[in-house]
């Protein structure tokens, strides 16, 4: 791709900002960014107490520094109550959650059977009959405990019986915040392979697909059963695949960020459901959402590592979660990352350099809004040849309307995001179908698996509403599909589009859901991606690049790189007015003066007046 820093030309370059899924309720003014450890303690409460058994202040001193920490329920409830005690006296604010699994158990038979959690979490499956097994007659290997199992009334005993356990093991005690259920799947038909599936008779249901539904009916029995016994303050966070307990849990973890499920950024953020703007706005407040980056190779601080850290930690920072990094197994003994310290994590606000101690946590300060976008029109290979509507609609573009649906295009010369027209496209009677009042270029781009194409222009709408952003020609499915909300005002945008198969396409508009009239504008469809998303603080800002080549933008402003420790080519002390962020990367800047323009609060959509100007907003 041709580097943008030559294509910042004012007639191409629009700061936008971007509500990407409503305005959730804060975390009770955490400041930003918001450090998660996703922890873990032995039975023996290593590595947090001495070899005499008694706490140890160093490990207390460096995981203290996190804003929340996901640790063991056990030894910590029923043994070593001091661990967390001495937790949250390193730190006002300081939340914990206790890691317990949603439907997975091991053969545990401690003879402290009656106080040991996790045996009296074997025990009670176990005395219910409740072991979910694979056709092989062993258990299950990736959820041995069946959710799914009714008694003879019809209740979900074992999913009942655990909110009780969970509920008077954990949260009873007073030691926690909340509870982080590991392994907690709405349904498990999909993980079963060639080698493993699911013995469904034994578990009581003649098929796949009514234990699947049993399932996940039972799962959201332990749900609401959950937020009934915790009460209404309490922070509830699930981990499998894309959390759908919306109405009872705060949050949901996104694991080996971007790469869940074989995903991308645009599918981790966006999905629905399960994208991580997605999920803060339709978990209960205050969202609890987690991004979860695996740690590379060996070495903490090499460039990958440093990378990734930015790349999650930055993701996060557009939201209201948090960011985590360490290893993929969770287990301390793999590596020790509840030691590991980057720049990002804590900068002292009076001389910008990186620190190590807790008082410089939280240093970006307050959100002053939304995340937004940086955007701009590539110079690539252009599927649209009348992009802006300047002398007619019906060049280079078509109408497809499906009866019932009834709906007209033409050329509007009284609005326009750019120009002197725009394209009116009004809907006069909707159809259940979004597809059936369709806007098409009669241009297309060849794709292909893999790659990452764009879609951007201006949009509003008579009313605000959702359209779908579509890679597709007319009378072929789509290969790839965005929806999108817009509303009344102009606003630019541009969606990233991954094609499920190669082949040619255009830009498609799918329009026919809703009645009422749509404006576009300034359209493009090319491969690559061009823009970066933004989110303003009190002291600074990020900046996250999820596409495939570095992007150089200016920033409008003066800023100030971290001088930092960990990664100092990167977090160098500079002062700078423009920025170069990598690919599947972010950077974080401090304000020079410390003090944000205060036109950030403007949300007014003008062009720069050159590349060097503050952007209106």
């Amino acid at each position: 791709m041709t580097s943008p820093a030559s294509l910042l030309r004012p007639a191409f370059v629009t700061l936008l900002a971007l509500s990407l899924s409503g305005v959730p309720v804060p975390c009770a003014a955490q400041d930003y960014p918001r450090l998660g450890l996703y922890g873990s303690i032995s039975g023996t409460a290593s590595p947090y107490v001495t070899a005499g058994g008694q706490v140890d202040p160093a490990t207390a001193d460096q995981v203290a520094r996190y804003h929340e920490v996901i640790l063991d329920a056990s030894p910590c409830s029923e043994y070593r109550p001091d661990v967390l005690s001495a937790l949250r006296a390193r730190r006002p604010g300081f939340r914990l959650l206790a890691y317990v699994l949603g439907h997975l158990i091991w053969d545990v038979n401690a003879a402290d059977s009656l106080v040991h959690f996790p045996t009296r979490y074997n025990h009670l499956v176990r005395d219910l009959g409740g072991y979910l097994y694979n056709k092989f007659g062993g258990w299950y290997s990736i959820a041995n405990v069946n959710l799914a199992k009714q008694d003879g009334y019809g209740h979900y005993v074992v999913a009942e019986s655990l909110a009780v356990l969970f509920d008077r093991a954990i949260l009873r005690t007073g030691l926690w915040d909340g509870l982080f259920l590991d392994v907690y799947c709405d349904d498990l038909g999909w993980s079963q392979s060639p080698s493993e599936s699911i013995d469904v008779v034994r578990a009581g249901y003649p098929d796949v697909a009514t234990f699947d539904a049993a399932w996940r009916a039972a799962s959201d029995t332990l749900a609401i059963r959950l937020r009934r016994f915790a009460g209404p303050g309490a922070i509830l966070v699930g981990n499998c695949g894309f959390g759908t307990k919306y109405a009872w849990f705060n949050g949901w973890m996104r694991e080996n960020f971007p790469y869940q499920d074989g995903g991308t950024w645009y599918e981790n953020m966006f999905r629905t459901p399960g994208g991580y703007f997605t999920d803060d706005a339709n978990f209960r407040p205050p969202p609890h959402n987690y991004i979860f980056t695996a740690q590379g190779s060996a070495s903490p601080y090499d460039a990958n590592n440093t990378r990734k850290v930015r790349y999650g930690l930055g993701s996060a920072a557009l939201g209201d979660g948090y960011g985590v990094f360490g290893a993929s197994d969770r287990s301390w003994q793999t590596t020790p990352y509840h030691t590991y310290w980057y720049d990002e994590y804590a900068v002292d606000l009076s001389n910008g350099h990186a620190t190590p101690d807790l008082a410089g946590t939280g240093w970006l300060g307050q959100p002053l809004g939304p995340a937004w976008q940086m955007i701009w029109a590539g110079t690539a290979p252009d599927a649209v040849s009348n992009p802006d509507f300047e002398s007619d609609v019906t060049s280079g573009w078509r109408l497809f309307v499906n009866p019932p649906a009834s709906a007209t295009l033409a050329r509007d010369g009284t609005t326009a995001a750019k120009g002197a027209a725009s394209a009116r496209i009004d809907i006069a009677a909707a159809a259940g179908t979004s597809w059936y009042v369709t806007l098409s270029t009669l241009g297309s781009i060849p794709v292909t698996v893999g790659g990452t194409y764009s879609a951007t222009f201006w949009a509003r709408a008579s009313t605000p509403r959702t359209i779908t952003v579509v890679a597709g020609l007319l009378g072929q499915a789509g290969l790839a599909y965005r929806p999108l909300a817009i509303g009344t005002a102009w606003k630019q945008y541009q969606v990233a589009l991954l094609p499920a198969a190669s082949g040619s396409a255009g830009l498609q508009f799918y329009l026919g859901l809703d009645a009422g009239s749509v404006w576009l504008d300034d359209a493009h469809f090319q491969p690559g991606a061009t823009n970066l998303y933004r989110r303003d603080f009190t002291n600074g800002f990020v900046l996250v690049n999820p596409s495939d080549a570095a992007l150089t933008v200016p920033l409008g402003v003066t800023a100030q790189k971290i001088l930092g420790t960990a990664d100092p080519a990167t977090n160098d002390g500079s002062l700078v007015t423009q920025v170069t962020v990598p690919a599947a990367d972010a950077l974080f800047l401090l304000s020079q003066d410390r003090v944000p323009p205060a036109a950030i609060r403007d949300l007014r959509l003008n062009p720069l007046a050159s590349p060097g100007a503050v952007p209106p907003r």
